[in-house]
């Protein structure tokens, strides 16, 4: 496809490293998004890539996420590079119970310092969007528990552990755990003071808490609890 055509970008949310950009029906978009969802390497821990994703396909899914009120749809596009490299979204949001659920699909990494922060600073973008704009009080989202690193870092947005869901993903062979996080309104204010209202501290502070994170997280001391107990209660109950 021809090179990108600046009238075709409307950012949403911009960002440091990345902008959140409005999802449109123009072809050069659509081209690279349909795309990314017959990757083996993008899908293989998303529920897409049982089946080969169309470019029709997708240009109905953009026409219905531009008309649902439950949904918020944006493409991922550095600010150093001249295409979009992943979506993100904000699902099942419910404006009366004030939740709704985060993910963000990287399909494309850099080759960049940059690239380390694409998929925090989405997530970071949106949850801020979802606390400040919509009024929402708590952000939930899930993870296979293979995605160790990204597990550990976003402890930085607020995002802590409420569950290990057991064989949760299945996927092909695979059968993993999923990983319930949230982040929840006090927590997320509770940041923005410490960070001196700046929810997203910029990617040279970023960088500077990743490296004092704690060795062992949290989603981890609880896996090794919960197995540990499950265990000990399975072999205390009486079944017949």
């Amino acid at each position: 496809m021809d090179q990108m055509d600046a009238n075709k970008i409307e950012v949403f949310l911009p960002g440091e490293v990345v902008d959140l950009c409005v999802p449109s029906d123009d072809p050069w978009i659509l081209d690279q998004w349909f795309r990314w969802f017959n990757s083996p390497k993008t899908t293989a821990y998303l529920d897409q890539g049982l089946f080969p994703n169309t470019y029709e396909n997708q240009k109905k899914y953009v026409e219905s996420v531009l008309q649902t009120k439950e949904r918020l749809t944006l493409l991922i596009k550095p600010k150093d590079r001249d295409r979009f490299i992943g979506v993100c979204s904000l699902s099942s949001i419910d404006l009366v119970k004030k939740s709704c659920q985060v993910a963000v699909v990287i399909a494309e990494h850099g080759d960049n310092l940059d690239s380390m922060f694409y998929g925090l600073e989405a997530k970071a973008r949106l949850t801020e969007h979802a606390f400040e704009t919509m009024g929402i009080l708590r952000v939930t989202g899930t993870q296979s528990m293979d995605l160790a690193r990204w597990q550990k870092l976003q402890i930085l947005l607020g995002y802590q552990t409420e569950g290990i869901l057991r064989n949760a993903f299945n996927k092909g062979l695979k059968q993993t755990d999923v990983i319930l996080s949230a982040c929840i309104l006090e927590d997320y204010l509770k940041i923005k003071e410490l960070r001196k209202g700046q929810y997203w501290p910029g990617k040279a502070k970023l960088f500077e808490l990743m490296r004092n994170l704690p060795e062992v997280p949290l989603w981890k001391r609880l896996s090794d609890w919960l197995v540990q107990e499950q265990r000990s209660l399975w072999g205390d109950v009486r079944f017949e």
